[in-house]
């Protein structure tokens, strides 16, 4: 009797252990497609900005900064760059994945069609020759293993 009631709370720690497993991966995934896909998007746009800051002077009474000197060109300058250390660290989480997760992500989540919309599953799956039921569990995988290394990422992290 008392070797089947422990066995019993321990298989159901075991399952609780693993739901709360299944739902960190959820979680971590949907982070993934909702905050990370969509920041690359908005931060490569930023890197590649060619737009010049305003280079009109500005008088006031009150000091902008504590150093007494802000320059719009600096910061625009800061932001360009700091944009672009954040875009090269995800490619570089991205390159340390497996090749089939790493081809996946950039043709179902970084390219897109000519009306700015991602590319179906369909598409990518009959790009990857994958069968239908494959390519999801492979997608599933991938933006998991592309969360784990995106949330251990120092850079990445620090604009969220």
């Amino acid at each position: 009797m008392f070797s089947f009631s422990l066995t019993f709370i321990f298989s159901r720690r075991a399952v609780t252990v693993e739901m709360a497993k299944r739902e960190d991966k959820e979680e971590l995934i949907k982070w993934v497609i909702d905050k990370c896909l969509q920041k690359y998007f908005e931060m490569k746009l930023q890197a590649n900005a060619s737009q010049l800051p305003s280079m009109t002077s500005r008088w006031t009474d009150t000091p902008m900064h504590s150093n007494g000197f802000h320059s719009s060109t600096e910061t625009a300058a800061i932001k360009k760059a700091s944009a672009a250390e954040w875009v090269e660290a995800f490619h570089v989480n991205l390159e340390s994945l497996p090749e089939l997760h790493r081809k996946l992500i950039q043709l179902k989540y970084l390219s897109r069609s000519s009306d700015g919309k991602y590319l179906s599953d369909d598409f990518v799956y009959t790009e990857l020759n994958l069968s239908r039921s494959a390519y999801y569990l492979l997608k599933k995988d991938a933006l998991y293993w592309l969360g784990l290394q995106l949330a251990d990422d120092s850079i990445i992290r620090s604009e969220y």
